[in-house]
Parts: structure tokens; C-alpha cells; sequence
């Protein structure tokens, strides 16, 4: 049945359901079954608000993403593990809580040439390769630029793309490309991106020169993987860097936009434009290799949007950007659709995370004792299924932190003197996060943080520290968000 866009933003303020618990450890080494095996395709967008696409209410059509979601399950409270890139990526290609393993803050810089994933954990492409899969990787990795790391060490046959956090999406003296802010205006900022380790376009471990633009590389590079492996089970994770800065779209891409006059929301709506073009285009080369039905594709975004585009992008009607652990900045969009087990036209509420992908994936590849801390989604997503999810959700990016349960949210931060501020939120009631109820329901935000506490205390310290603090009001409280 079709998804109605209206009904899509309501639900989202209706009462969250869950009572699955997460899966729990297991081996270290997970055992393959081989038999009856779909494709997976994971199509992740780079710092995109759900409100960004037309299926989650933007007034900016996104046709292909809307047909996908249309043919398919929307999940209306997914998760990423945290309000910035790297972390959330961990926990996607692990399936685990990254701060498992050390992994609790925003890699860059420097640090990215020393850490990043630990290599002792099993990555999903690992799992899957293992199993029988072709896998590849193609777009942004920012998990390590160490050759330890390097996605062809972690379980992709294929890779082309960038390692670090962020590159250019093309050269900017291209007369072909428009970027915001203009080069020459800022050559501070353009400077960012200037060519290193981390910005290197490569294929599999050589440096190859830049594309013309990187979301059209990405989705022309995406359907000739799926040509060329059609006969195989497979698994194509195509991490788009879109709509993440750099702003810069072709001026063919802006051609399709030209209503629109504020010239920096122009390009980041050309660029989302491209990246609903692209998931077109992976889902056709799936019809036409005949492997649609029994393909799963799962479409996600790893945080919420940025402020710092000029209000360019959208977490409407949520509070709070890239970065805070308000609902903006670490609720997400996420999409599933798989023709052969799973019922189109569905709207499903439920705590659903980013860890769920890893879980879902292997159990759809027939990967048995798995270690990880999502649950396979696909059961209670057939028609038959319940609308249940996690019981609790964790976040942790110390001394920012947060945990919240079907109807409670409880948040931490601390302020310019250190001290540890606290908000208790009803998000049943008050999913904006317009209210802190902790004075009211001081039994309810002691529950949650001996909770908190508990799942804490499973962790490992961090392996690196952080200089990426930023200043948030939330609730008129002055307070400091950390990455």
C-alpha cells in the first residue's frame, strides 16, 4: 500500500513500542550456512537528515528513495550509535557497540594514521566473504588509515573510495563543478581538503586520480559490481559521502534544481538529488541482473544533519544536530526492503539501531554465532511479525551519554565547569525534547542511569581522547556536547 507522507510524520509522534532484548556474545569465529543465501546491499548516506527526503516529510521530492521505502518497511525510530561519523560506522560494520572496543570518538587528523577499527573484531563483509560472498565496498571507509585496516584487510574483496573522513567530492577548478562556499572566498576551509592520506581516492590499495564527482563514481562503480557478481551471492555496501561537505554538485545536477535560490541549499539539494538518483540506479541494475527479489536492501543515514550549513538540511521536527546526542543528531532514516520476505507498504515503529544491519545481514547469509548487539530485524518485519525492537538503546561519548527506553530518553552532558548536567525526557509526549521532566520523575531518571551504569561497565576506555567538543543549548542550559 502506498506510505502516506502526512501519516509518515505523525507516526513518528506516536508512542515507541519495544521488548526485544539485544543479541548477546558468541563466538569469536562465526559458522557459515550456505544454502538459500540473498544479496545485500547497504546503502549508507553521509550526515543526511531523515527530514531531508520527501518519504520522511521534506516538501523536496525524492522519488527513487520513496519507491524503495513504498516497496518496502520504514522504520520511523532508528539509531545510529553516535551523533558523529566514525563511531556510528564502527558499530554498522561490526554489528557491536563500537566503545567495545575502544572506539568511542570522532576519528581524524592525526589520529586517523595510528588508530581505528580493532582489527580483532569481525566485520560483517568478513563474516559474509567467509561464507561464500563477494563483497565490496565502494565510497567513504573513516575506520583507519593504517594498511591493517584497510578495507581489503577487513573483509572487502573490492574497494574504491576514500579512508578518511571526509575528500572532495570533485577538483574545484573543474568549470563543471559549483561549490558553496566558493573557492577563493574561503581558502581556509578549501584547504580541509587538500590532498593527504585520508582524501586519496584509491581502488582496492592504489591512489587513482579523483573522480569527475564522487556520488556519480560511487553509483556507476555500485551497478557494475552487481553486473559483474550477479551469478554469486554478494554483499555491496555503498557508503555515499553525500550530502556531507563539501557542498558541490555538477551544473548538470543543478540544472534539475534551478527553482530553488538559495544558493547553498540549491547544492545540497542537487547533491541529495543525485543520491536518490543513485539508489535508482543500484535498484535497476538489480532488476535487470534478475537478483531483485531476493536482494536485501537496507538504505540508512550514519547521524543526523549538520547546523553548519546554513540551514541547508532538515531533522525537522526533532531537536538537535550532527554531534548532540539530541533525537536530531542520532535518529536516522532506514529503509529495508527485501520483495522475497518482506511485506511492502509497511510503517513500523519499535526501537530499531544501526547495529540491527550487521545482525540482520548475517542472519539473512546464514551466519550462525556471530558476536554482536543488534537482533535480526527481518522476522518481525514479515507480515506476520511484531512491531517490537530493542528494550534499550546506549550512547556514549564520555562525559556525553545517553540511554533511552520505549518512553524515556535520559542525557548527559557537562557544562563550560565540568559539572554533570542531567535531562530526563518523555519522548512519548515530547519527542522534540522541548521539556525536562528529571525534577518530576527522579525515579525514572535514577532507573535509567543504573541501567546506564550497568552496560557502562561492559565497556573498554576509550583508545584515543578528543578535541571535538561543541557548545549546545538544550533547554536553556549552556552545555558542552562531546565527540
Amino acid at each position: 500500500m502506498p506510505i502516506n507522507r502526512s501519516a509518515l510524520i505523525s507516526f513518528l509522534l506516536l508512542p515507541v513500542l519495544a521488548s526485544c532484548a539485544m543479541t548477546g556474545p558468541g563466538s569469536e569465529t562465526p559458522e557459515p550456512l550456505v544454502e538459500g543465501r540473498p544479496n545485500v546491499v547497504i546503502i549508507v548516506a553521509d550526515d543526511l537528515g531523515s527530514a531531508d527526503l520527501s518519504i520522511y516529510g521534506s516538501s523536496f521530492r525524492t522519488p527513487e528513495i520513496d519507491a524503495l521505502a513504498r516497496e518496502g518497511v520504514v522504520l520511523t525510530s532508528a539509531y545510529a550509535t553516535a551523533a558523529v561519523c566514525s563511531p556510528s560506522r564502527a558499530a554498522l560494520m561490526t554489528g557491536r557497540y563500537q566503545q567495545r572496543f575502544g572506539f568511542e570518538y570522532q576519528l581524524e587528523g592525526e589520529t586517523q594514521k595510528r588508530f581505528g577499527i580493532d582489527t580483532s573484531q569481525r566485520t560483517l563483509a568478513q563474516d559474509l566473504k567467509d561464507a561464500g560472498y563477494r563483497t565490496a565496498l565502494i565510497g567513504k571507509w573513516h575506520l583507519g588509515l593504517s594498511p591493517e585496516r584497510h578495507p581489503n584487510r577487513m573483509g572487502f574483496d573490492e574497494f574504491y573510495g576514500f579512508r578518511g573522513g571526509q575528500a572532495l567530492f570533485a577538483t574545484t577548478d573543474d568549470p563543471d563543478i559549483v561549490s558553496w562556499p566558493p573557492p577563493g572566498e574561503n581558502d581556509q576551509y578549501w584547504k580541509t581538503y587538500a590532498a593527504s592520506d585520508a582524501t586519496a581516492f584509491l581502488e582496492q590499495d592504489q591512489p587513482i586520480p579523483p573522480p569527475h564527482h564522487a556520488t556519480d563514481e560511487f553509483t556507476s562503480r555500485a551497478v557494475k559490481f552487481i553486473r559483474s557478481a550477479k551469478d554469486d551471492p554478494f554483499l555491496l555496501v555503498v557508503t555515499y559521502s553525500t550530502p556531507h561537505v563539501p557542498l558541490q554538485a555538477t551544473r548538470d545536477h543543478l540544472a534539475r534544481v534551478s527553482d530553488i535560490q538559495d544558493p547553498n541549499q540549491r547544492i545540497y539539494r542537487a547533491m541529495v538529488n543525485e543520491l536518490d538518483r543513485g539508489v535508482g540506479a543500484i535498484r535497476q541494475a538489480l532488476n535487470d541482473a534478475g537478483v531483485s527479489k531476493n536482494t536485501l536492501v537496507i538504505f540508512t543515514s550514519d547521524n543526523g544533519c549538520p547546523d553548519y550549513i546554513n540551514g541547508a538540511c532538515s531533522n525537522r521536527p526533532l531537536s538537535g544536530w550532527k554531534r548532540h546526542l539530541l533525537e536530531g543528531g542520532i535518529r536516522v532514516p532506514f529503509i529495508m526492503n527485501w520483495p522475497d520476505r518482506i511485506s511492502a507498504g509497511q510503517v513500523r515503529g519499535g526501537l530499531v539501531s544501526l547495529l540491527d544491519i550487521a545482525a540482520t545481514a548475517r542472519a539473512a547469509a546464514g551466519v550462525k554465532n556471530a558476536r554482536g548487539d543488534g537482533e535480526d530485524l527481518a522476522p518481525r518485519l514479515e507480515k506476520s511479525g511484531t512491531a517490537h525492537g530493542h528494550d534499550r538503546l546506549y550512547w556514549k561519548s564520555w562525559p556525553s551519554y545517553a540511554i533511552r527506553d520505549p518512553k524515556w530518553k535520559l542525557m548527559g552532558n557537562a557544562d563550560a565547569d565540568g559539572v554533570m548536567v542531567r535531562m530526563l525526557f518523555d519522548l512519548q509526549n515530547d519527542p522534540e525534547e522541548l521539556h525536562d521532566l528529571i525534577d518530576k520523575h527522579p525515579d525514572e531518571a535514577a532507573r535509567l542511569q543504573a541501567e546506564w551504569d550497568e552496560w557502562n561497565r561492559s565497556l573498554v576506555p576509550g583508545l584515543w581522547p578528543t578535541n571535538k567538543i561543541f557548545d549546545v543549548t538544550i533547554n536553556g542550559r549552556a552545555l558542552k556536547a562531546v565527540n
